[in-house]
């Protein structure tokens, strides 16, 4: 690599959220890694990052959200909300957003003289909220922090939420209808005669049953491996489609056209594409509850951090928050006290 490439590459660390295996690891390094202008892309499952080298010319940390967003995942940016006194206009909204997408990290700023607020969305592991309000005080403005802003792990478990009360839904609705399917299928079993409505054995039936399932709570399946085929990765979103596809595909061509051969005229296989789909949707709904409850506590173990540090500047002995402790800074930590950074 010539020498100036090397001095115009930067590492940014993205936070990923919705990983769950090797796998999803892999589909991301190979989806960043094909970026125009992305040089290395190393993604920690553990630690729920990705980190990049890239030329910013070409390549912007919006980029690599759409990218990661297109392959069926999120990125749970830090948000910072600051209450700013003294933006009379325009003219100082521009001057705080560009003094604040200057610096290595910030994504987005949102600045809005009318309320007084500016909201700024960051990547934390480049640039700490202290500097954010260090650097709209230096253009001469009172900065506080409207509330406690919401990071990274407040962004998670919102997403996880959201996640378990779509899944739940998703749930409420094949389920009932997958095991209508099932009956249907069986009807003429012996257990099932004579309970079981015959109308309900009918293909055409099954058919109206089966396609809301597919097509409702299964297309997230099929959407996300089309987006990932789109940038050449696969991942089990693809097999789930594959299966689930196959087993509808056959089902309906053996439904219309039952000539053409596939298995039989009896070989409907509704069942296969409705129960599949709605095992994979428990199965997601359990791993967000649980991946909930792991995100859960860790932020039990962060809310036992100090809210305030106490710091050495200029030979006094000053509290702050501790948020805004920043590199070189000297803490005091008197006994009994609990340390307030982990460096």
């Amino acid at each position: 690599m010539p020498e100036d490439d090397r001095q115009n590459i930067e590492e940014v660390t993205v936070p990923v959220a919705g990983m769950t295996c090797a796998a999803c690891v892999m589909t991301i390094e190979k989806t960043l890694r094909g970026l125009p202008g992305v040089r290395e892309a190393n993604v920690s499952l553990a630690g729920g990052k990705a980190a990049v080298k890239l030329d910013p010319s070409a390549c912007t940390l919006r980029g690599i959200e759409r990218a990661i967003k297109d392959v069926g995942y999120e990125v749970p940016w830090s948000r910072l909300e600051l209450l700013v006194l003294g933006m009379m206009g325009s003219h100082c909204e521009e001057n705080i957003t560009a003094a604040l997408k200057g610096l290595p990290g910030v994504v987005s700023v949102q600045a809005t003289s009318a309320t007084d607020t500016v909201s700024v969305e960051f990547s934390d592991a480049l640039v700490s909220g202290a500097t954010i309000k260090k650097t709209v005080r230096g253009l001469g403005y009172e900065v506080s922090e409207k509330g406690e802003g919401e990071d990274a792990l407040d962004r998670e478990r919102n997403l996880r939420q959201s996640e378990i009360r779509r899944q739940l839904l998703n749930m409420a609705f094949a389920w009932p209808l997958g095991a209508l399917v099932m009956l249907g299928t069986f009807s003429e079993f012996w257990v099932f005669k004579g309970i079981v409505p015959a109308f309900m054995g009918e293909k055409l039936f099954l058919f109206a049953l089966t396609t809301p399932i597919v097509f409702g709570p299964g297309r997230q399946f099929f959407v996300k491996s089309w987006n990932g085929l789109r940038r050449g990765v696969t991942d089990m979103n693809l097999l789930y489609a594959t299966g689930i596809g196959a087993a509808y595909l056959i089902a309906v061509i053996n439904t219309f056209w039952p000539g053409a051969g596939f298995g039989g005229e009896k070989a409907t296989f509704y069942e296969a594409a409705a129960l599949l789909t709605a095992f994979i949707i428990l199965g997601r709904y359990l791993e967000a509850v649980t991946r909930g409850r792991t995100s859960e506590a860790i932020r039990k173990l962060m809310k036992l951090q100090p809210k305030l540090a106490r710091v050495v500047r200029d030979g006094k002995e000053i509290d702050i928050p501790a948020d805004e402790v920043e590199a070189g800074d000297v803490c005091l930590v008197r006994p009994g006290e609990s340390i307030p950074v982990d460096g």
